[in-house]
């Protein structure tokens, strides 16, 4: 069985390059693995290949890493040049969604 999606986006990718990719941005409910490692699984499609679950010591701290996971790629993403645009054209405003989720996680 998949995982159960919480939330979700449809969006287009505007890459660099100009080519557009139709995708979705989405989390779902984290499961608890055992008493330690919970899973939380996410999806980028059109903008990074399939990405196995955000793993964190608990339900809560796998969907904050998630969320967080997914504004740093999101980040990257916008910061290389792409777009991120609601399937009518319009910009998604991702400083809406993510606020300080979106950024760059690296030190």
């Amino acid at each position: 069985m998949g995982p159960t999606w919480i939330a979700e986006e449809k969006v287009v990718f505007v890459h660099p390059s100009g080519k557009r990719a139709a995708g979705r941005i989405a989390i779902a409910g984290p499961v608890q693995i055992d008493a330690n490692e919970a899973h939380c699984a996410i999806a980028l499609e059109g903008c990074q290949p399939a990405q196995g679950p955000i793993i964190g010591g608990s339900p809560l701290q796998a969907l904050l890493l998630a969320a967080r996971f997914i504004g740093s790629r999101l980040h990257d993403f916008v910061s290389s040049g792409g777009r991120v645009v609601d399937p009518g054209g319009d910009d998604l405003p991702l400083e809406s969604f993510f606020g300080p989720l979106l950024c760059d996680v690296r030190p």
